[in-house]
Parts: structure tokens; sequence; C-alpha cells
């Protein structure tokens, strides 16, 4: 798949994030998505893993707002 042409494949990060507790640290999210994400090349690799954080800190503030 050309460079040019490469999309974030959003969904499929924002639902496995969906799936990771809040508490887990961005080392273990970054680990999974990079594992995942191993086919790609790096500059792919690195914008799968800087949208996966942003899910993961979007969840966190989600959480801190609505913890009671």
């Amino acid at each position: 798949m050309p460079a040019s042409k490469f999309q974030v494949p959003k969904q499929s990060i924002s639902w496995l994030l969906g799936r990771v507790h809040v508490s887990t640290p961005d080392s273990e999210v970054e680990a999974d998505i990079r594992r995942r994400c191993s086919a790609l090349t790096p500059a792919q690799r690195n914008a799968c893993v800087k949208y996966a954080l942003k899910c993961h800190r979007d969840n966190q503030a989600l959480f801190n707002r609505y913890h009671f």
C-alpha cells in the first residue's frame, strides 16, 4: 500500500482501545499496536500508535469526567 494512500484504521483501533482499561500504561498500548501493525511501514506504525494513544487519552478523560 503506497504511503500516500495509507489511512489509519481508526475504527479498528478505537474498537481495540474501547476494550483496554484506562489504567493500562501507554507503553502496553503502544507495544500492542506496534505488534498488530508489524506489517506496516515504520511511518504507518507511528501514525497508528499516535492515534491509539489519542484514543486512550480520550477514554481516560471520559472516565475521569464521569467517575464518581
